[in-house]
C-alpha cells in the first residue's frame, strides 16, 4: 500500500512544484513584422507549455491559439506604416534610403497610437514576473517597461548589433566588428576599418542625439517625465538572447548576459500537404525552386517589367517553381509556376527535392536556408539584407543580384549557375553542418536562460560593471589622460630642473670668468 501511495505523492509534488514555479510573462512590441515575431514564437510556445502565463502585445495578429497565451493586438501596420505607403520596390528603384533611424515621425505616430489604446493602458496596473522585449525600433516601449518594474530579457531577431550591446557593457571595437549596414567581414583592410569606424561613430551620434531623445520624449509624454532615458533603462536589462551564430556572423566577445540562440526557430521539415507534395515532386529528379521576398515585401507591388523577367526565366526551366504571391492569380502564369499567399517555408526548404531558394536575404530566411542546406539566388532590398547577402557570398552559397540593374539574361545565368554548379550546395551543406553542430538545442537554451532570470530575480550577478562606465571610462581614456598629464608634468619638471641647474652652472662659470677678467686688468 505504501509503495502505491509514494508514486502518487511524488506526482502530486511535481505538479505542485510546476504550479508554484509558473510565472507571468509579458511579451511586448509596438513595431515588428511577421518575420520578426516568427523567430521568437517557438520560444514563447515552449514557455507556455511549461505552464507560464504569457501575454503578448503586438501589431502582428495571432497566428493560432496557444494554451496559456493571451494575445493583445495593437495597430494593423499592414494598413499603415508597412502598407501601400511603403512600397519597397518603388523605394529601391528610386534609391530612396529606408534608414529606420530616420523614420522617427512614423515610429512616433505608431507609439503614440499604441499608448492610447485601452488594452495597453490596462497593462500599467498589472504585475508581471518578466518582460520579453524585441528592442529593434521599439525604444518607445521602454517607458511602459520601466513602469512595470519587472526583469527585462531582450531578444534580437538577428545577431545582436553592436549599438545595442554597447548599452549592456559589451562595447565591441569597430576594428573587428563591422557596421550593420556596410556588410564587411571581420577581417577588414585599413580603408574598410576607416569607413567602418566613421559609420559606427555616425550611427552612434544619430542614436544618442536624435533617435533616442525622440523616443524618450514620446514615452515621457504618455507616462511621465520622471522616467529615465532609453540608455539607462536598457542598461538595467537582465539578459539578452541573440539569434546569431559564429558560423555566419563571426565570433564576438560576449559577456555572460548575452546568449547566442542562433537557430532557435529553425526546425526539421514536416511532411507537406498532399497538393504541395504532388506539385514539388511533379518534375522528378529536376526538383523545384522556391521564390519568396518575405512577409514585409509584397510581391504584388512588384513592377510589371520585373515580374515579366521572372516569368520568362521560370518558363524556360525544367523545375517546378513555387512563388509566394499575395493575390494567387496571374493571367500569364507558366504551367511550371504555382502561386500562393502563404507557404510552409521551412517544410519546403527541408524537402529533398528543393534545388534553390530565390530570396530577399532577410535574416530569418538566410538562417533557415543555412539550417536546411539550400543554396540561394539573392535579391537584397534594405536593412540587414545586403549584409546577409554579402556574408552568404563570402561563404560561397549565393549568387547575388542587384534589384535595380539585373536583366533577364543575368537572372537566367544566376539561376542556372546555382542549379548546375555543385559548389553552392556543397558550401551551404558544409556551413549547415557547423551551424547545427551545437552542444544543446537553441530553443531549450533560450527557455533555460529566460527561466534562469526569473528564478534569480533578474540575475543581477550576470551584469558587468562596464555598464556603469561611459565610452571614455570604458576605454580608459581618462586614465590614459591622467598618465599623460603625469608623464608630461614629470618631463616638464625634470626639464625645468635641468635648465635651472644648467643656468646655475653656466652662471657660476660666467661669474668666475668675469672675476678672472677683472684681475687680469
Amino acid at each position: 500500500m505504501k509503495w502505491r501511495v509514494f508514486p502518487l505523492l511524488l506526482l502530486s509534488s511535481v505538479l505542485l512544484f510546476q504550479i508554484v514555479c509558473t510565472e507571468k510573462i509579458l511579451v511586448v512590441t509596438f513595431f515588428e513584422s511577421k518575420s520578426h515575431k516568427i523567430t521568437y514564437m517557438g520560444l514563447i510556445e515552449e514557455l507556455a507549455k511549461r505552464g507560464h502565463e504569457i501575454t503578448i502585445v503586438s501589431p502582428v495578429k495571432a497566428m493560432k491559439e496557444i494554451k496559456n497565451v493571451k494575445e493583445i493586438f495593437t495597430i494593423d501596420l499592414e494598413k499603415g506604416m508597412l502598407g501601400s505607403r511603403f512600397n519597397v520596390f518603388e523605394m529601391k528603384e528610386k534609391k530612396t534610403s529606408l534608414n529606420p533611424f530616420m523614420l522617427v515621425d512614423e515610429f512616433g505616430a505608431v507609439c503614440r497610437q499604441s499608448y492610447d489604446l485601452p488594452q495597453v493602458k490596462e497593462l500599467i496596473n498589472q504585475k508581471f514576473d518578466l518582460i520579453f522585449f524585441q528592442p529593434l525600433f521599439n525604444d518607445c516601449v521602454l517607458g511602459l517597461i520601466h513602469r512595470l518594474k519587472a526583469p527585462l530579457v531582450l531578444f534580437f531577431p538577428t545577431t545582436a548589433p553592436t549599438f545595442l550591446l554597447s548599452k549592456l557593457g559589451g562595447d565591441h571595437p569597430p576594428s573587428v566588428t563591422p557596421n550593420l549596414f556596410l556588410g564587411y567581414s571581420d577581417e577588414m583592410t585599413f580603408p574598410q576599418r576607416f569607413f567602418n569606424f566613421g559609420a559606427s561613430a555616425f550611427m552612434e551620434g544619430v542614436l544618442r542625439f536624435y533617435y533616442e531623445p525622440a523616443m524618450t520624449a514620446i514615452y515621457r509624454e504618455k507616462l511621465g517625465h520622471d522616467i529615465p532615458n532609453v540608455r539607462e533603462i536598457l542598461g538595467n536589462t537582465s539578459l539578452a538572447l541573440s539569434n546569431g551564430h559564429f558560423s555566419l556572423s563571426k565570433p564576438k566577445p560576449y559577456l555572460p548576459d548575452i546568449i547566442d540562440v542562433g537557430g532557435i526557430h529553425s526546425k526539421p521539415a514536416k511532411p507537406l500537404p498532399k497538393d504541395l507534395e504532388d506539385y514539388v515532386t511533379k518534375s522528378g529528379k529536376d526538383g523545384f525552386i522556391y521564390f519568396s521576398m518575405g512577409s514585409a515585401i509584397k510581391g504584388n507591388q512588384m513592377p510589371e517589367e520585373r515580374r515579366k523577367i521572372f516569368l520568362n526565366v521560370f518558363s524556360k526551366l525544367k523545375q517546378q517553381v513555387l512563388w509566394k504571391w499575395e493575390t494567387e492569380t496571374m493571367p500569364d502564369l507558366p504551367k511550371n509556376v504555382k502561386l500562393s499567399k502563404w507557404l510552409p517555408q521551412q517544410d519546403l526548404l527541408g524537402h529533398p527535392n528543393i534545388r534553390m531558394f530565390i530570396t530577399h536575404c532577410g535574416g530569418g530566411s538566410t538562417e533557415e536556408s543555412i539550417y536546411h542546406g539550400v543554396p540561394l539566388v539573392g535579391l537584397p532590398m534594405y536593412g540587414d539584407q545586403p549584409m546577409n547577402a554579402k556574408l552568404a557570398e563570402q561563404h560561397g552559397f549565393i549568387v547575388p543580384l542587384d534589384w535595380n540593374s539585373f536583366n533577364e539574361e543575368q537572372l537566367s545565368a544566376a539561376v542556372n549557375d546555382v542549379l548546375n554548379n555543385p559548389k553552392y550546395r556543397d558550401n551551404v551543406k558544409k556551413l549547415s553542418n557547423i551551424f547545427r553542430d551545437q552542444p544543446d538545442d537553441p530553443l531549450k537554451r533560450g527557455v533555460y536562460w529566460v527561466e534562469y532570470v526569473m528564478r534569480h530575480k533578474g540575475a543581477p550577478h550576470l551584469r558587468s560593471a562596464s555598464r556603469k562606465l561611459n565610452y571614455i571610462q570604458y576605454h580608459s581614456w581618462d586614465v590614459i589622460g591622467a598618465y599623460l598629464v603625469i608623464l608630461l608634468g614629470t618631463i616638464y619638471i625634470i626639464v625645468s630642473i635641468i635648465k635651472f641647474i644648467a643656468r646655475k652652472i653656466c652662471g657660476s662659470k660666467k661669474n668666475t670668468q668675469s672675476l678672472k677678467h677683472k684681475k687680469n686688468q
